[in-house]
């Protein structure tokens, strides 16, 4: 749903129906009003979003945007046809909050269902599933919780754990005791969880520990610093970052001795430069081929990842990343952000 001329689901919807479009007073009232506290014009189109079939009613909360959902009965029986804005916040405040009340208010369901999605990094979806192969077979057999698995770029993979009892009480323990059965099946992959990223969790151990970073990013290009600030609260932990992308810049400014810059010397002397220039007590580097061509003798996907913590000596880690460009910038961040995790949590593993 939507104001623009080209959004033709309402009219569709009434003309399906057989029945005509209608001003929704109250919406009406509730658009302009919405944009007067904003101090904005409201164009005139922005009331088409006030139209509704006849019959049919209007999703008034949640309403984070101006346009609301539409419930539409259909026929002399319980169908009934939903439509909500494509903006992804207001259309999954809509669907969680009115719509499937609605339809299990309609369906005559009575059980909860609840979810937890556990982030993971180091393992591939195939992987994943094998590690857990065992697992899902006795979930199918007893049908006490479903697992699936989403592969999501520089969010990591997920695995979405559902349960499903007749109360909440009763879904949250099955819920809890099913992602205690596979966290201990996956182990240090996992990272965090539901709403939880890579940056967010290594924030917190820094911050845990006392400890303050800065990045010396060569093919990532800012790219980790850039995700890092997503995070509120970074500035306790967050140094600064060195974007080294030219060969002269890993010299003057980082220290890097002379040499192939994609290499596992480059990687620690950056990451020992960018732990020195901006007085943090961890450096973290990176530094690799994301294409079009080969370098210094590595094939496109070749990354080294440099880590300096405290006292210690620098140390790297050789990646081979697949995908195109931004997949392996992608895949680079995540993964050495992954590194530090790990290190953070087990200095020797």
């Amino acid at each position: 749903l939507g104001p623009t001329q080209d959004d033709i689901t309402r009219d569709t919807i009434a003309e399906v129906l057989g029945v005509p479009l209608e001003l929704d007073d109250d919406v009406a009232a509730r658009v302009t009003a919405m944009f007067e506290s904003r101090g904005r014009r409201m164009p005139a189109n922005n009331l088409r979003q006030a139209e509704v079939p006849r019959g049919a009613f209007a999703i008034r909360e949640p309403q984070p945007g101006t346009a609301p959902g539409l419930i539409c009965p259909v026929g002399p029986g319980d169908k009934v046809v939903y439509a909500v804005p494509g903006v992804p916040y207001e259309m999954q405040a809509i669907v969680q909050q009115a719509v499937l009340p609605d339809l299990r208010r309609r369906a005559g369901e009575t059980s909860v269902i609840v979810s937890r999605t556990l982030k993971t990094w180091g393992e591939s979806e195939s992987g994943l599933a094998e590690r857990l192969a065992g697992r899902i077979e006795e979930l199918d057999r007893t049908g006490a919780a479903t697992v699936a698995f989403l592969a999501s770029g520089i969010e990591g993979l997920k695995v979405r754990l559902t349960a499903k009892a007749p109360d909440e009480v009763t879904a949250r323990s099955v819920l809890a005791h099913e992602e205690e059965e596979v966290r201990a099946l996956l182990g240090p992959i996992v990272f965090g969880t539901d709403d939880d990223t890579m940056e967010s969790v290594v924030a917190t151990a820094l911050a845990a520990r006392g400890l303050t970073i800065g990045f010396a990013e060569s093919l990532t290009g800012g790219l980790i610093a850039s995700r890092f600030t997503d995070v509120a609260g970074v500035s306790g932990v967050f140094r600064g970052g060195i974007v080294s992308y030219a060969t002269e810049v890993k010299h003057t400014l980082l220290g890097v001795p002379d040499g192939p810059v994609v290499s596992a010397p480059c990687a620690e002397a950056m990451a020992a430069g960018a732990r020195a220039a901006l007085g943090a007590d961890v450096g973290l580097a990176t530094t690799g081929v994301a294409g079009p061509a080969e370098q210094d003798g590595q094939p496109v996907g070749t990354v080294f990842v440099g880590l300096a913590i405290g006292d210690r000596e620098p140390e790297s880690v050789r990646l081979r990343l697949p995908g195109d460009r931004k997949r392996i910038r992608d895949f680079s961040a995540i993964s050495a952000l992954d590194l530090l995790r790990r290190r953070l949590q087990d200095p020797d593993g």
